[in-house]
């Protein structure tokens, strides 16, 4: 029922925050505590532990070491002797200066100018320095060459001013930070790189190798195995972008200090997606780099569901990343939207108690930092790569609000996801069955304008021959032939498009939200978990509630079966622009799992939120028996709303047969084997990370690379690297599908030629044979038949082209049916000593083949992936 080209995707995911990666911080998130891998992943991760493999002490010794005294570490003790640090030192808490070039909230640095009042002593400095102090203090400042050393002195004079610093306690105390230790260098990012970068390029490229390994893919460059050079996009985005480059144009160099040359390069927001490209990708594809303050991840999901949807890209890297450095959290701080730690603390709590979405005592975000990432594609790709797929994404939309004075005021626009016109009787579009029977008949008429379009090929052979044109009409029919299947295809895929993914879109009587979870056979009522924005301020955690509360009760889910909240922030922090990505992933795992994460810190749910019973705000992690699927709120400064709903992968999986999902899990299986030893390997080794130092083509390819839509690239013997084929095949080589093409042509051509002869023509779709259905198989296919099928490499391909050739023969025969439900045994198809198919006819067949006068019957059966094509010709 769905176009598997215009159904998206996530294949993998990833993130740096506060707690490592997405696995260490579901660990966190789900059960309260890291496990004994997850304390390793920390512990590596925090540079505490590396691994040795080689002599040790006079002994040969392979494992973990500790990284300051090189002693040996077995691997069951590492909880034991690092947890307590790990920590410490991770999630929520009091801000370590060592992380942020010495910025202690303590003694936050600001410049105070004051004019002096007298005279101040001389002191030397260069010519340079001596003119530039005299440009600025004019007639307030003397400068005087010293003859003899060729320096200059300089008098400050009476009415000059200075900037003296000065130290302020700020109250801001505490953050969600990355955990201390952690080093690009250790997922092997070279030193070049890292030196020259913002450090939130450095959180984006770890995030994309390791999406990327999470999808089972090693080298990007498979991705060109699969799908051209342009089809690869990157919607990654940020909120503000590289704040310490900020800084460091705006006070670093402000105050004369030493500092890159290209450091304006590094505070674009597009640049950490071009180092992406640089490093890893070398795509030409579509790149779209979204601001949208906090609600930039789900923003840059909605971008990449977009132009994977428009046909733009085939694979996109989407997520969103954001640094805490001191201006912007003095800034949050001025506009009151941050929680003031000095009156947590006098009021007892811990750093990591600071953060209490929807609780009575709410007081304001805590700001985090970090990158969260997702891989995303169209199912039908990520199905012939065999990635796994994590979830389906049904539904990515942005709003805007209503007039207003105030930029980070909350609003209600996403609240439109859920619009639709109030009626009487549900519209029969969300009938599944409605749908399918709607999609047989187009089904059916695009059948039947392919069948008349292949025999109107020949008459229109024959008139080109008749003006007496010079043409090769053979392969003058093989390319209409291949153009007349192409277009076959596109009406079938567009029908099963406008009844199956986009029969819910512009039509004012289906809300998005419920259109989106229609398509896969869902409801309202299946809707498990909201993953809330949840900041902790007063306002935010009340409107969010309200439109989530509101959307459900107009679309009429039934009252008692309320959402489960999530509330990741109270764990994390809320990094701003990665906040939707690190929502999503924990979404995600949840559809894995069926655990629903509880808000520890929500000790005392505000007693406005009874209100909003269509939501249940649970405190402690709850075992479900599954969820199908979820929802996620993400709310930006600047009037930025977004919302997307994510479906669990086996209503993804339930498109596909028997013999496809087998097929499909043998390839997910192999390559996650392959990946899972990658990573492994990775970390031991400090070899995550492989920069590329090459594109897949040589500078004389890059022109044909970039202007052949169907240039891919091949594994290279001697290197063992994807690149692509010094020389490009042949135009018209010689492939498997041509050549069925090809001898269907022949046979048709051949057909048309003899006198006294009938043509039947017959094209099937390899899935619509249900041979699974006994009863079909019994009353249409002889036992021979049958036995010769089962043993075929793809039976249901084999019983498709049967199928296709009785069909074709009846319509040779010429003769009158007994209408769709007849059964099609009497027409038994064969196979010669060469394997070529023969016609037997029996019973009732046989009968009208005589009386009609037809003395022989031959057939040609042509089989392509997804499509079997036979031509009959019958002799009077």
């Amino acid at each position: 029922m769905v176009d598997l080209d215009k159904v998206v995707v996530v294949t993998g995911f990833a993130e740096v925050g506060p707690w490592g990666n997405s696995r260490t911080r579901w660990e966190m998130e789900a059960y309260g505590q890291f496990s004994l891998e997850g304390c390793v992943e920390m512990a590596w991760i925090m540079g505490l532990i590396r691994n040795h493999n080689g002599p040790l002490k006079g002994k040969s010794y392979s494992g973990w070491v500790d990284a300051k005294t090189g002693d040996p570490v077995d691997d069951k003790d590492v909880k034991k002797k690092y947890e307590k640090h790990v920590l410490e030192h991770s999630g929520i808490r009091l801000i370590e200066p060592e992380l942020f070039n010495g910025y202690d909230p303590n003694k936050k640095q600001l410049l105070q100018e004051v004019e002096i009042e007298e005279d101040l002593d001389p002191f030397e400095s260069s010519k340079e320095t001596a003119e530039e102090f005299k440009r600025q203090h004019g007639d307030k400042v003397e400068i005087f060459e010293v003859k003899e050393s060729g320096e200059f002195t300089v008098r400050l004079k009476r009415g000059a001013t200075l900037l003296i610093p000065k130290a302020l306690k700020f109250d801001r105390l505490v953050a969600g930070q990355i955990p201390t230790g952690w080093n690009a260098k250790q997922y092997g990012i070279p030193d070049d790189i890292i030196s020259q970068v913002d450090p939130v390029t450095l959180y984006v490229l770890v995030c994309t190798v390791e999406s990327l390994l999470a999808s089972g893919i090693t080298d990007p460059y498979e991705f060109y195995q699969y799908v051209h050079i342009s089809e690869v996009g990157n919607c990654i985005g940020s909120g503000i972008g590289g704040t310490t480059a900020l800084r460091g144009m705006y006070k670093e160099r402000f105050l004369d200090k030493p500092l890159q040359k290209d450091i304006l390069q590094e505070s674009f927001i597009n640049t950490m997606s071009a180092w992406v490209n640089m490093l890893l990708i070398s795509s030409t594809g579509p790149i779209k780099t979204p601001v949208g303050a906090c609600a930039t991840a789900v923003e840059s999901v909605d971008i990449g569901y977009e132009t994977i949807l428009e046909g733009k890209a085939r694979v996109c890297f989407v997520g969103g990343f954001d640094d805490f450095q001191e201006e912007g959290s003095y800034e949050f701080a001025n506009m009151k939207a941050t929680s003031n730690a000095e009156d947590e603390f006098a009021h007892g709590r811990t750093p990591k108690e600071m953060s209490r979405p929807t609780t009575t005592t709410r007081n304001g975000f805590m700001e985090s930092q970090g990158c969260g990432m997702q891989v995303i594609m169209s199912a039908q790709l990520a199905l012939d790569m065999g990635v796994p797929i994590y979830g389906i994404l049904g539904l990515t939309a942005t709003a805007t609000d209503k007039i207003g004075r105030s930029v980070p005021a909350p609003g209600q626009g996403v609240l439109t996801t859920a619009r639709e016109t109030p009626s009487k009787f549900p519209s029969p579009l969300l009938d599944i069955k409605y749908r399918k029977r709607q999609l047989d008949m187009r089904k059916a008429q695009i059948k039947q304008w392919h069948e008349s379009e292949l025999m109107y090929l020949q008459e229109e052979v024959a008139a080109m021959k008749s003006q007496g044109e010079e043409f090769n009409e053979t392969e003058y029919a093989q390319d209409r032939a291949e153009h007349i299947k192409r277009e076959a295809t596109r009406q079938e895929k567009e029908a099963m498009f406008s009844l199956g993914n986009n029969f819910w879109k512009q039509d004012s009587r289906i809300a998005p939200l419920r259109g989106a979870l229609a398509t896969w056979g869902l409801t309202i009522d299946d809707l498990g978990v909201a993953s809330f924005h949840g900041t902790s301020t007063v306002a935010n955690d009340k409107n969010e509630s309200d439109v989530i509360c509101q959307q459900m009760k107009h679309l009429g889910r039934k009252k008692g079966n309320a959402l489960l909240g999530i509330f990741q922030k109270y764990l994390t922090g809320h990094p701003k622009g990665a906040a939707g990505a690190w929502m999503f992933n924990g979404c995600l795992q949840v559809l894995n799992s069926g655990l629903v994460p509880g808000n520890r810190n929500a000790d005392n749910v505000d007693k406005v939120m009874e209100k909003f019973d269509y939501i249940v705000y649970p405190s402690r992690s709850i075992q479900t028996d599954g969820v199908k699927a979820f929802s996620v709120t993400s709310f930006g400064f600047g009037q930025k709303g977004a919302q997307a709903i994510g479906i669990h992968p086996k209503y993804l999986f339930a498109t596909l047969d028997q013999a496809q999902f087998q097929t499909y899990k043998q390839k997910v299986q192999a390559r996650q084997k392959r990946a899972y030893r990658y990573f492994h390997n990775g970390m031991i080794t400090n070899t995550m990370f492989v920069a590329k130092t090459d594109s897949p083509y040589s500078d004389e390819q890059q022109s044909q690379v970039f202007l052949d839509p169907t240039a891919r690239v091949t594994m290279d013997k001697k290197s063992h690297e994807l690149t692509y084929p010094a020389a490009a095949p042949h135009k018209y080589a010689k492939d498997h599908k041509t050549e069925q093409t090809r001898e269907m042509v022949e046979s048709l051509a051949k057909a048309t030629i003899t006198e006294n002869s009938k043509v039947g023509v017959d094209v099937e779709d390899v899935k619509a044979i249900n041979i699974e259905n006994e009863i079909f198989v019994e009353r249409n296919f002889t036992a021979s038949e049958q036995a010769y099928c089962r043993k075929a490499a793809s039976a249901q391909a084999s019983f498709a082209g049967r199928w296709s050739a009785k069909e074709a023969v009846f319509k040779s025969l010429g003769v009158q049916g007994r209408g769709g439900g007849a059964a099609l045994k009497d027409i038994e198809i064969g196979s010669d000593e060469k394997g070529a198919p023969i016609v037997t006819l029996h019973g009732d067949a046989k009968a009208a083949a005589d009386k009609a006068g037809v003395k022989s019957v031959n057939v040609s059966i042509s089989h392509s992936d997804s499509q079997a094509i036979a031509i009959a010709v019958s002799k009077f």
